[in-house]
């Protein structure tokens, strides 16, 4: 009887021991509650953060494409203006057309497209080149493999040789 009592207070001790020895493993393992608690607040923080500086950034940009929009139509305003001042103050042709030229400019560098309103516009300048444009379509052009190549018809001279001066010829001649 006193074997069954043992073995079973062994049992109970080692149940316990066990208890014990998984509630510190669980306790080390996973962290205090405390410390999870504040890495998430943290985390919280930093997003509300992030989120109040992308407001600000689209707040900025949205002022500041407003505020250009305002910008171009004042300055489309004070080219109209000017236009029309030429119109009506200037009497000279030239000087009418060189302010006219400008505003259609000014006004196609504005909204992105270019229009031709008048007859007395000059050509667009074009780009140079970096290779010169064939005459004819039958011509090789100058990025011809062949360009400026011409075949050797004559055969080689035979190189002639020259025999050094003597010494003693030198001095007979310089005598």
């Amino acid at each position: 009887m006193e074997d069954i009592n043992v073995l079973w207070f062994v049992g109970s001790l080692a149940f316990l021991g066990g208890m014990l020895a998984g509630a510190l493993l669980y306790h080390l393992l996973a962290g205090s509650r405390s410390e999870r608690g504040k890495l998430q607040n943290q985390l919280d923080e930093l997003q509300n953060d992030f989120k109040d500086y992308q407001n600000k950034v689209s707040d900025h940009f949205g002022t500041t494409a407003h505020l250009i929009n305002k910008l171009t139509d004042s300055y489309r305003d004070v080219h109209e203006h000017m236009a029309n001042g030429a119109e009506s103050l200037c009497e000279d042709e030239a000087v009418k057309n060189r302010l006219s030229d400008a505003l259609l400019s000014s006004n196609a560098l504005l909204s992105g497209k270019m229009n031709k309103r008048r007859t007395e516009r000059s050509k667009a300048i074009e780009q140079p080149k970096d290779y010169a444009p064939k005459q004819a379509s039958d011509e090789r052009g100058t990025l011809s493999e062949e360009f400026s190549v011409k075949p050797e018809d004559k055969p080689a001279a035979p190189a002639v040789e020259v025999e050094p001066a003597s010494p003693v010829a030198e001095k007979s001649q310089t005598s």
